[in-house]
């Protein structure tokens, strides 16, 4: 085998990692965020061989030996690359290893399996899955470059299209409910009780309080890549967000108050459609303000999370704000777009609204009762520590709040599932 451009990195594996660097590219991959290859494989020996006769390894790409176990202990732990390559030949039960897989990938991953099967039906099954191409053994380097080669007009198998990851707008009823709170609260516990990549965004540029909730200083840069959305790409975010932990990352802004900061509609696009391709999740704080690109965050958003209190204004404005949606009844609830949380159950005592109440009001039934704890949430606050991070009724309501937005508990779907 020809090992010319062949290196190997010692990784905490149990085998090290073969790192290849080709001379000619077949096509240039897009950008790609910071630590992400453009190519890994989990292959046998044969496999890899064919592979580094071809011509299709783009920049570095890591090749190991092993199939798709190997690939998922590898994946949970590490950043996904742009294109999977996963041998699946001998394993009994391949789909549900393509839906655990697909469980630890990162979002904007193209999965192709290889396996020694020629079978119409598990061709198919992996098509439903999501997987983006299926090649059956013997490999030679023609069929490895077609398969890998992206391609401008997809055949069957193309048409898998990889889901982005999961947008979560959240907005309050009215001020002061505790919109940032919950928000911060449930990106913390998406990244380090799911085990998800999440991107938490504060939109709010010159009063925004995730931040403050992390005890972090954002990093400047926010303001100028909305400006210029077309600046906008993987790589630029990477450098102006705030990474807290393992898999969270802080997005935010602290502008000064007298300055007019504004930005497009357009903006808010093209961040979002950024950012959801390199995470799993990404959670908005949207400011409570009747501006254009305030909105469409919320209108573009996969789900909408209203958090209302048991005041009398905090109803009025929630119906205001199903009535701006459209969410007209229970229908939407149902299609999982608009939910609502109830914060701070039981703060108003006898001169609130009661729970049956709110429910009449709007129509549905909150996905999450967030009860009123201030001996462990108004520290948190202050001290920069995370309440859900403490276990008991609060973390409980929020991993309540969690699992009805991924569904884990349901397993309806998976991120990367084919488009019909």
């Amino acid at each position: 085998m020809d090992m010319g451009n062949l290196t190997i990195l010692e990784m905490d594996t149990a085998e090290p990692i073969r790192l290849l660097t080709a001379a000619a590219a077949i096509e240039a991959m897009p950008k790609l965020a910071a630590g992400r290859l453009p190519l890994m494989a989990f292959v046998d020996a044969e496999t890899e061989r064919v592979l580094q006769e071809s011509s299709v390894l783009l920049g570095r790409s890591a090749i190991m030996r092993g199939g798709i176990a190997k690939a998922i202990d590898y994946l949970n732990e590490q950043r996904s690359p742009h294109v999977l390559l996963v041998d699946i030949s001998g394993v009994d039960l391949p789909l549900s290893q393509i839906h655990i897989l697909a469980d630890v990938c990162e979002p904007g991953t193209r999965v192709i399996a290889i396996g020694d099967h020629n079978d119409v039906g598990l061709y198919r099954d992996l098509q439903e899955a999501g997987v983006s191409n299926y090649i059956v053994k013997p490999l030679t380097r023609e069929l490895l470059t077609k398969a890998i080669t992206p391609k401008s007009n997809s055949g069957d198998m193309g048409r898998a299209a990889l889901k982005l990851g999961k947008m979560v707008s959240f907005v309050g009823a009215r001020g002061g409910v505790g919109t940032t709170t919950l928000a911060a609260n449930l990106a913390w516990h998406l990244a380090n009780r799911q085990s998800r990549r999440v991107a938490l965004v504060d939109l709010d540029l010159q009063n925004g309080g995730c931040g403050l909730l992390f005890n972090i200083n954002p990093t400047p840069g926010l303001r100028d890549a909305l400006a210029n959305p077309l600046r906008l790409d993987s790589l630029l975010l990477d450098r102006i967000m705030t990474q807290v932990g393992e898999r969270l990352f802080v997005l935010s802004g602290e502008e000064p108050l007298h300055e007019n900061v504004q930005f497009t509609v357009s903006a808010v696009d093209t961040l979002f459609s950024v950012l959801r391709s390199q995470f799993h999740y990404v959670i908005v704080d949207v400011p409570r303000l009747p501006l254009p690109p305030y909105r469409r965050a919320l209108e573009i958003a996969d789900r909408r999370v209203i958090v209302v209190d048991q005041t009398m204004h905090s109803m009025r404005d929630a119906v205001r704000l199903k009535r701006m949606f459209g969410d007209t009844g229970a229908a939407e609830q149902a299609e999982h777009r608009s939910m609502f949380v109830v914060n701070r159950v039981g703060e108003t005592g006898h001169h609130g609204l009661s729970l049956k109440e709110v429910n009449n009001v709007l129509q549905v039934k909150p996905t999450s009762l967030i009860p009123f704890l201030p001996s462990l949430v108004t520290p948190a606050a202050h001290h920069a520590t995370i309440a859900a991070s403490k276990r008991g009724k609060f973390a409980n309501a929020v991993g309540t709040l969690a699992l009805e937005l991924s569904g884990r508990n349901k397993r309806r779907g998976w991120w990367w599932r084919a488009e019909k």
